[in-house]
């Protein structure tokens, strides 16, 4: 019979990092769940739930800025490779060899970072709603210089968070691609800083030309109706990593690990096999 627990741990760099792991006795290999900007480890509860009972051990995190990890107010603190490296110390502090990371949006984004940097602490690598480009509505060089330069700005002024805390993620509730009183709560409990200088990473993502170093197992997931990181950005990733598997979830949108929680299970589970 499995135990859960929770952990904090402090990063390379002296945050603390909030994570929980849902441990099974048996041999499966270990899932590790990435959220996207704004969210939590929560995100992932149906998913987790599903998969532990099929006998999966997982861990999630808070990435810092988010949920019960330290917001750092630091601009260099945010950066992408710190992340990576979070997802590393965690990895050491429970002595594990080999992880099966999952990401979603930004978490995905992290997910191939750190496939680039430590593929030999990956079996698998599972990366949903993913990009390796800024969104859309952000195009051309003098766009994206902007945006940066509008959310450093507005991360020097932001106050820190009220209240740090999870979201609530009730059953069965449909989650759209844009909602704003889901955006407040979460700079409200994050604070404007760590959503700012999180998406900038976004904005200023370069990562095409280095997918294809990539060379875990690797499945990528996409919802059909994504608008925020829309099919064609996955159909790239998928094409740029070499052996991956491609699966769309029909009339989903971006918040496929919500919304279409058993689907993206079953989907994952066949993955593992």
């Amino acid at each position: 019979m499995g135990v859960f627990l929770e952990n904090k741990i402090r990063s390379l760099d002296g945050f603390n990092l909030y994570y929980d792991y849902y441990k099974n006795d048996n041999k499966n290999p270990i899932l590790f769940f990435l959220h996207g900007i704004g969210g939590d480890l929560d995100a992932w509860h149906f998913i987790r739930m599903n998969l532990t009972s099929e006998g999966y051990s997982s861990i999630a995190m808070d990435f810092r800025g988010h949920g019960y990890s330290d917001h750092p107010r630091g601009f260099e603190s945010y950066k992408i490779d710190n992340l990576v490296d979070d997802i590393s110390a965690i990895i050491n502090t429970e002595n594990i060899r080999k992880i099966i990371l999952i990401g979603h949006c930004y978490g995905a984004v992290v997910a191939e970072h750190f496939a680039i940097k430590y593929p030999e602490k990956l079996e698998k690598l599972i990366l949903i709603s993913s990009t390796y480009r800024p969104p859309n509505y952000i195009k051309g060089e003098f766009l994206r210089m902007i945006a940066g330069w509008l959310s450093n700005v507005g991360a020097f002024f932001s106050p820190k968070p009220y209240k740090p805390r999870h979201s609530d993620y009730p059953e069965g509730k449909f989650h759209h691609d844009y909602e704003w009183f889901g955006l407040a709560r979460t700079i409200f409990h994050n604070s404007l800083r760590s959503y700012l200088l999180t998406s900038k990473e976004i904005i200023d993502l370069k990562l095409e030309q280095k997918l294809a170093k990539i060379k875990t197992p690797a499945l990528v997931i996409v919802g059909e109706r994504d608008s925020i990181f829309p099919i064609d950005i996955s159909k790239k990733i998928h094409e740029s990593i070499v052996g991956s598997k491609f699966e769309i979830v029909k009339g989903a949108n971006h918040v496929v690990i919500l919304n279409n929680a058993d689907e993206v299970s079953k989907i994952i589970g066949d993955f593992l096999l």
